[in-house]
């Protein structure tokens, strides 16, 4: 699905899983000890940037994603904003106090969450999931029996939706012949999850004997589609710690806030 709305592919592709993994944790780690709200300002510029062009997705789904992105933000710090604490009002009606020291803090609370949600984008739309599993495997030490297990549950999922809607359709042409309470209600609900839940114990167990005919085992193995660590993970690592310097360098150059520290 997410090639379906790519049209390129660009070097964060070939970036190692892992690597994508430890540097998401660093920038979180990086943006939460950020207190300066003109740099996380800049940040979020230049990860929308990123975004836009390592992503290689069309830029129709970039701009009906950006906006969600704000959306929600924006309705994350609404709590920050409407009943934070400050000494110059803007605004107050009832139980809402706007000051101007909670809007600064409300929109630094959702520069946070705008910034990782751009790189988490990123990370998702330049990664296959099996990918993260290989690459757990073959650099993370993973055991091949939780990482296939792992696999195989992913790749039931959209199965199981499909036989949902399946189901589901067969009960609305048989409606006139099925009494309403196994239609509706508890005993409707109840006998859809035993009917999905019966179906996929025995499909996991037709793949269980698919695996082991095939002589799968927990041991060592080879790998016909191999992972490893190379010169783009360290420069996607270094590309992504000098973006946080020169937003760093922006903030001191333009700032569109007062205050530097929004605690």
């Amino acid at each position: 699905m997410i090639e379906a709305i790519r049209h390129y592919s660009t070097p964060a592709d070939r970036v190692n899983p892992i690597t994508k993994i430890l540097v998401a944790v660093g920038l979180f780690l990086a943006v939460v000890l950020i207190h300066d709200p003109n740099h996380l300002f800049h940040l979020s510029l230049l990860m929308l940037v990123l975004l836009i062009v390592l992503s290689g997705v069309k830029i129709r789904y970039l701009v009906l994603l950006t906006a969600t992105i704000l959306f929600f933000g924006l309705i994350s710090s609404l709590y920050m904003i409407f009943y934070g604490e400050g000494t110059s009002t803007l605004l107050r009606f009832g139980i809402v106090h706007i000051t101007e020291e909670s809007t600064v803090r409300g929109v630094h609370i959702m520069m946070r969450g705008v910034v990782l949600s751009f790189f988490g984008a990123l990370v998702v739309f330049t990664t296959k999931l099996t990918d993260v599993f290989y690459s757990m495997m073959q650099q993370g030490g993973l055991r091949p029996k939780f990482a296939y297990a792992f696999m195989a549950a992913i790749r039931m999922v959209p199965i199981i939706a499909n036989e949902y809607m399946t189901l589901r359709r067969a009960r609305k042409v048989r409606r006139p012949l099925i009494h309403r309470k196994y239609i509706s209600g508890y005993k409707g609900f109840s006998t859809t999850i035993i009917t999905l839940l019966s179906q996929s114990i025995r499909r996991a167990y037709r793949l269980g004997i698919a695996m082991e005919s095939k002589g799968f085992d927990d041991g060592p193995r080879t790998y016909y589609h191999r992972t490893s660590f190379s010169i783009i993970d360290l420069l996607f690592i270094m590309l992504i710690i000098l973006t946080v310097i020169f937003s760093y360098q922006l903030g001191q150059w333009y700032s569109p806030f007062a205050t530097t520290d929004a605690r």
